[in-house]
């Protein structure tokens, strides 16, 4: 019987092979692998960022959210206040920590800045950079003026230019609540040619007060009611709010609006997971940003 044993040459040659089929497989698992990590990296910074504004949004007093880079959460002199007395230093310390891991409070508050780690052990630097919307001085009334008779066919009159954020509306016309002309309006769904109800009325509809309504002599649009030079106000957030609580200067006392810009910070290197501000490695960042208004 003749027998053929395997030659130190064929193993190598076998294990070669073995190789050059397995590497590229063990490259494309460690990929998808990295990859892996990176989408679960990002979809916690998206839920820490947003968990973190809408925190700020809906649990923290407008008046406690203070200017910086970062942003300090401070109460120490608004707690006092009759509506912010629920809003103390214990109040603030667990905020701070519950949002920023932080409890290290400074001379101007909690900064609202600090390093949290997920399950996997990934750290992440949380960054609100906090930005007042002021202004240095405050309106006593708000602006009216007529739009012009071409409105909606033409351009309306616009109101001079403002660096200030504003809020501009057509007036409901006072004819609406005179019964005489609410009888002009459909008591059936099935009638046609009347509007059901105001919100069925055309988007022109506005008080005149220098002039006659459409509808009491002058001939109407097809289908609907409408008012020649239709008047508009404008009005500025700080002349519904009070001067905020923590300025005691007249300049950039009137503020109505704080920006809140959220950084998330990690880096992707595995041995620098825990250590999301060593450049060193492969540092990722997520911004979020939104607007608060003083409703308090």
């Amino acid at each position: 019987m003749n027998r053929r044993a395997i030659s130190m040459l064929e193993i190598i040659i076998a294990v070669a092979i073995l190789v050059v089929a397995v590497v590229p497989l063990f490259t494309l698992m460690s990929k998808q692998t990295t990859d892996t990590g990176l989408v679960a990296s990002q979809a916690y910074a998206i839920n820490k960022a947003s968990e973190t504004l809408n925190a700020f949004l809906d649990n923290v007093p407008f008046a406690a959210i203070r200017q910086g880079n970062p942003g300090y959460l401070a109460v120490d002199d608004i707690s006092k206040m009759a509506k912010f007395t629920r809003y103390d230093d214990n109040w603030a310390k667990k905020m701070s920590t519950m949002l920023f891991n932080n409890t290290k409070k400074e001379s101007l508050g909690y900064p609202c800045k600090g390093i949290i780690e997920d399950a996997r052990g990934t750290a992440y630097l949380i960054h609100l950079k906090v930005e007042d919307v002021c202004s240095g001085e405050k309106l006593s009334k708000p602006e009216r003026i007529q739009i012009g008779t071409s409105y909606p066919d033409g351009a309306p009159a616009e109101f001079s230019d403002k660096n200030e954020i504003a809020f501009a509306f057509l007036r409901n016309p006072s004819a609406l609540s005179d019964g005489s002309w609410m009888e002009s309006y459909a008591k059936k769904l099935n009638e046609s040619g009347k509007p059901v109800s105001e919100l069925d009325l055309p988007t022109q509809v506005s008080e005149a007060p220098e002039n006659l309504y459409n509808d009491m002599g002058i001939t109407l649009p097809a289908g609907a009611p409408s008012f020649l030079n239709p008047t508009a106000e404008r009005y500025f957030p700080k002349m519904v709010t009070q001067k905020t609580a923590y300025k005691t200067t007249e300049q950039f006392s009137w503020c109505s609006m704080k920006k809140l810009i959220i950084q998330v910070q990690w880096n992707n290197k595995s041995q620098y997971l825990k250590e999301p501000e060593n450049e060193a490695g492969d540092i990722q960042r997520l911004h979020l940003m939104t607007m608060k208004g003083d409703l308090d």
